[in-house]
Parts: C-alpha cells; sequence; structure tokens
C-alpha cells in the first residue's frame, strides 16, 4: 500500500485510536501496525489502512488528530 494510506503518532496516540477501534470497527485492528518494538515517542507508524478504511474512518472516526491526519493525507479531498 502506498504511503499515503499510513498514519503515523505516539505511542499514546496508537493506545488511543487502537482502544477505539476495538469498540467501534474491529475489522480495522487488522491494519495496525504491531505494538511493540516501537520505541519513539512520536513518528511511528500507526496504521496501514486502504482507502476504503480512510473514508470510513473521516466519516465515522470521532478522535480528530486521526481525521484531520487522514485529510490532510488526501490534500483535504475526502
Amino acid at each position: 500500500m502506498a504511503a499515503i494510506d499510513k498514519i503515523y503518532g505516539t505511542n499514546k496516540q496508537y493506545d488511543e485510536f487502537y482502544e477505539w477501534c476495538k469498540i467501534n470497527h474491529t475489522d480495522a485492528l487488522k491494519y495496525f501496525y504491531p505494538r511493540d518494538d516501537y520505541t519513539e515517542v512520536f513518528g511511528r507508524p500507526i496504521t496501514n489502512f486502504t482507502e476504503k478504511m480512510d473514508k470510513w474512518m473521516v466519516k465515522n472516526c470521532n478522535i480528530k488528530w486521526v481525521t484531520n491526519y487522514i485529510k490532510n493525507q488526501y490534500g483535504g479531498k475526502m
């Protein structure tokens, strides 16, 4: 998949988004990178979604940093 479909962030953001997906859209969990092996505080990969999943998240996710990140990747055209 293209880099446009990746979401990067901190471990704290990873945990927040992962927990949201566990409750709201479990199919999204298969697109998450493993939690372990990343000691970086900022800039670690979190997900590698398909474009379809990106669109679903923009419409349904209430975590602003996630939806803003996705919209930015598509030049605000989502």
